[in-house]
């Protein structure tokens, strides 16, 4: 069965990647298929999401081809398919060489030049070029221009082919991660919608005008158009007119800084892709979704914790019962909390303490697919002393009774070989369970508001930002913190943690473990 790939790929249980054209409806008498799947010959991901780009940014073109042939021959040609992907791929080649050859000869003028003193180059250059000697006159004239004129840049479709072939150089430990899979698909499908949006255009015709165009074509369109059934083979226009409710402003903003984060990388070597300015800098509002976000109220807390898995004592899994109660006495992201193994319970300095890193269990099952440990920053790998209010709910003997039981995740139960790890089913649960005690409000009550009412309460009561954000994984805003504070430091950070404190009347609401009847748990139902 193939995995999940973006929609214009298609795996095969051989692991190769092939093309999926979808042909358009007024074409396929002409071509007898209403799907054709060419092969990239490529068992690599990135090599193949390349590869695709280049067809896409081909596909108007050979459209085009293909209706003036309809209306001359009675079928295209059986190979016409093949020598077009062939031959997309090869021009591509061709032309990557052609700017490596490029790139080397300006190197090497570059050498030369520096072999001969810079004021006698200066002089016998003026001389030159004033006696009208100086070979190549109008082309030294073109390159002492910038930026170069719009016409000579260098396509959309090439600038994001470069861009996401860039993330495979980060290094794993940098400051700029390697994304992941499901990141990396929507970056792919996010700057593509702007080539079916506004046409693969040279990056050097985009001004502030085009990128307001774009914007404002962005707000008009639905959301989901890659999943929901009915947007798929649809043309903007059409999906414009179709009048459907638009995306949120904040998912609009989130695309189009994806074209702006390109161009952004762009400009750092902005002579080889001859632009000087981001032009979709400033619109867009994704920027301020977090300050949307806020904590629980106690009355929000209240409805989550007397919902009827609370009064029942009667829990569906592990994970939903312990989820809620570790984000809200650690801070701790779900991400963070879904992927946590039983070796990163540890004791230092004798108090026990949750070590959230990256690092794989020794004796995970690696299957192909699954997902790994990962953390959002650097700063995100630290040492969280386990509050007493989880030591109460017995949350160390849980972790030894699946100690006993040979498991090697604390929530086992979570897959890790779904794109989005974990958290996935974590996060699906608890949107579920938001939704049926009452509180649907979008953005601003998620289940991050545990860790914003985490870090609220104790800056609320006295506690330095200094001490909490080695414990919350902030940069420390103190040289002396990012610098001198020691990361094992556990008997300096468990008197930051037991200062969070909840209302007597929330804190009842949380039973112990023994007490309850948790499904998935072996040998407890």
């Amino acid at each position: 069965m193939p995995i999940r790939v973006p929609s214009r790929l298609y795996r095969n249980r051989h692991g190769t990647f092939y093309f999926r054209l979808l042909v358009p409806v007024d074409l396929r008498p002409f071509v007898g298929q209403s799907e054709l799947r060419l092969t990239l010959a490529t068992e690599l991901r990135q090599t193949a999401i390349i590869a695709s780009l280049l067809l896409i940014a081909d596909l108007p073109r050979m459209l085009a081809g293909l209706r003036a042939m309809a209306d001359t021959e009675a079928s295209p040609p059986t190979d016409f398919f093949a020598l077009w992907r062939l031959q997309v791929l090869k021009n591509a080649q061709l032309s990557n060489q052609i700017s490596m050859l490029r790139d080397e000869l300006q190197d090497r003028e570059f050498e030369i030049a520096g072999m001969v003193p810079r004021s006698k180059a200066r002089e016998v250059v003026q001389r030159a070029y004033k006696a009208g000697q100086l070979t190549g006159k109008t082309q030294l004239e073109e390159r002492l221009v910038f930026p170069p004129p719009p016409e000579r840049t260098k396509l959309f479709s090439e600038l994001v082919a470069a861009y996401l072939a860039s993330f495979d150089y980060r290094a794993s430990g940098g400051r700029k991660k390697p994304v992941g899979a499901k990141t990396l698909d929507g970056y792919t499908t996010d700057l593509q919608l702007f080539v079916k949006v506004m046409g693969d255009i040279r990056i050097g015709t985009i001004d502030r005008t085009i990128a307001g165009e774009y914007f404002g074509i962005l707000r008009r369109l639905p959301p989901n158009m890659n999943r929901v059934a009915k947007y798929r083979d649809k043309t903007i226009p059409e999906l414009l007119a179709m009048g459907d409710p638009p995306q949120s402003e904040v998912n609009a903003s989130k695309r189009l800084e994806r074209a702006s984060s390109a161009f952004k990388w762009a400009l750092e070597e902005k002579r080889k892709w001859g632009i000087d300015s981001n032009p979709f800098t400033g619109f867009g509002q994704s920027g301020e979704v977090k300050s949307a976000r806020r904590p629980f109220t106690v009355d929000e807390m209240r409805a989550l914790l007397s919902h009827p898995s609370y009064q029942s004592r009667q829990f569906d899994s592990p994970y939903s019962f312990w989820l809620i109660p570790l984000a809200v006495f650690t801070g701790a992201r779900l991400g963070e909390l879904a992927q946590l193994d039983l070796k990163d319970f540890v004791q230092v300095e004798g108090i026990p303490c949750i070590d959230i890193n990256d690092i794989e269990a020794p004796d995970a099952e690696a299957t192909e697919g699954t997902r790994r440990k990962r953390v959002k920053t650097r700063n995100a790998k630290r040492l969280v002393p386990i509050h007493p209010e989880l030591m109460r709910m017995g949350l160390l003997r849980y972790v030894d009774a699946m100690r006993e039981r040979k498991h090697v995740h604390l929530f086992p139960e979570l897959s890790r070989t779904r794109r989005d790890g974990p958290s996935h089913a974590a996060s699906n649960w608890f949107q579920r369970f938001r939704k049926k005690v009452g509180i649907t409000s979008k953005q601003e009550t998620v289940f991050h508001s545990f860790r914003h009412g985490f870090i609220t309460n104790l800056l609320d009561s006295g506690i330095t930002p200094h001490l909490l954000a080695p414990i919350v994984g902030h940069e420390a805003e103190l040289v002396t913190g990012r610098i001198y504070w020691n990361v094992k430091d556990a008997t300096m950070r468990k008197p930051t943690v037991d200062a969070f404190a909840l209302p007597v009347e929330i804190t009842s609401f949380f039973p112990e473990f023994d007490k309850c009847v948790i499904g998935q748990f072996t040998g407890r139902r």
